[in-house]
């Protein structure tokens, strides 16, 4: 066999190797942009089991305050208080950027977020950054940890409070 066929031949073969290792990545990336609209939807229908179903159990929330909620209850629990209150009209999550790991079953998203509230004075906006790390499960990806940073407010005097 001459050497051209043999380097033509190894080229095919790590070329077929780097799409096989891009199609799972691009797969992944879309899959979890659609979680992430479809938990953005569960939030703007107030739909609680909905909004949880993209959560581990064990997840781990830093909210844009800084608290800190732990365990997939706790963050219901805490989210049914704010879907009951009429000032609550929602938050977005905005993916920017999605990374697969190449050594292990996570990702990391990276993304900016806003969250309005209806005040007497008018409508408050909070907005900030965000990291999610998910892990892929036998059941698709679900969120692992959460970290919420609030850089700005506005719209109401709420905002210095």
């Amino acid at each position: 066999m001459s050497r051209f066929v043999i380097c033509f031949w190894l080229v095919g073969l790590v070329s077929l190797n780097l799409v096989a290792q891009t199609k799972p990545s691009s797969l992944d990336v879309a899959a979890i942009r659609s979680l992430r609209a479809e938990s953005n939807q569960a939030i703007q229908a107030k739909d609680l089991s909905g909004f949880g179903q993209t959560m581990l159990p064990e997840i781990e929330v830093t909210r844009g305050s800084g608290s800190h909620v732990s365990g997939r209850d706790s963050v219901l629990a805490s989210v049914a208080v704010q879907f009951k209150d009429p000032a609550f009209l929602g938050y977005v999550r905005y993916t920017d950027r999605i990374d697969i790991s190449t050594t292990s079953p996570l990702a990391a998203e990276h993304g900016h977020w806003e969250g309005r509230f209806r005040r007497s004075d008018g409508t408050q906006l909070i907005t900030g950054t965000y990291l999610a790390m998910w892990r892929k499960t036998d059941s698709g990806w679900k969120i692992r940890s959460e970290l919420f940073v609030s850089l700005s407010c506005t719209g109401s005097a709420a905002c210095g409070k």
